[in-house]
């Protein structure tokens, strides 16, 4: 699932520079984090593997928190520096918006997930929950790639926007898997083959996250590496 990408610096309150780099590190591997948990429990959405179907719904239930705490972070700093500059530009505050989003997607993935678990058994609700945050998460990484206008070189420009793709990619996948789980199955070759179509969907989607999420964090990586050129230039 997407989080908050902006070619501008990130603005953490009263943190170093050197430290701002930092976070904005740590944000990105817990992006990595949770998105290979989401690859591990979508396998266990396959019906070869409906025997670890819990285990399954645990894992998107960790991941949901991982990525909650990133767009919270992504949130509370877009919030940041929406505060401290007086001019709010168009980008700022489509900023906001889609980190709002973000926040509140991933909000519904944590209780959809909830939802999965077979002890509740109301997949029909979590699947409600996949769908509505999938639109959020697509909306906002539409809006995303949009505004990635301009960056420090082509290289990261392009980092920025194959990251927005497959975030777009993968949360429209997600929609689409969601969706079928709202209908009533019968253990079936018919059903067997369908829960797999989509599980299959559910990995190739996460994949695309955890791609999308070692790209941004490659990218972090070079614009601290070019901050440090700088400093160390002076």
């Amino acid at each position: 699932m997407p989080h908050q990408i902006t070619n501008r610096r990130r603005s953490y309150r009263k943190a170093p520079q050197r430290e701002r780099f930092l976070w904005e590190g740590l944000n990105a591997s817990a992006y990595v984090a949770g998105a290979a948990t989401f690859v591990i429990g979508s396998v266990f959405f396959l019906p070869s593997f409906e025997s670890y179907s819990s285990a399954g719904a645990w894992l998107f239930i960790l991941g949901s928190l991982i990525y909650l705490a990133v767009t919270a972070n992504d949130f509370l700093e877009t919030v940041n520096h929406y505060r401290h500059y007086s001019s709010h530009g168009r980008k700022t505050v489509l900023e906001f918006v889609t980190s709002t989003g973000y926040v509140i997607g991933c909000g519904l993935f944590l209780v959809g997930s909830a939802f999965f678990l077979p002890s509740l058994g109301l997949e029909r609700w979590g699947a409600w929950c996949f769908i509505v945050g999938s639109a959020l998460f697509t909306i906002g990484a539409t809006i995303n790639v949009t505004q990635i206008t301009q960056a420090g070189s082509l290289v990261t420009l392009q980092l920025l926007n194959g990251v927005a793709i497959s975030f777009i990619i993968g949360s429209i996948l997600f929609l689409v898997a969601s969706i079928p789980y709202l209908w009533s199955t019968h253990h079936s070759s018919l059903a067997h083959a369908l829960h797999t179509y989509l599980g299959s969907q559910f990995i190739f989607a996460s994949l695309l996250f955890l791609a999308g999420g070692v790209a941004n964090f490659y990218r972090a990586y070079r614009t601290h590496r070019f901050h440090q050129t700088q400093v160390n230039g002076k």
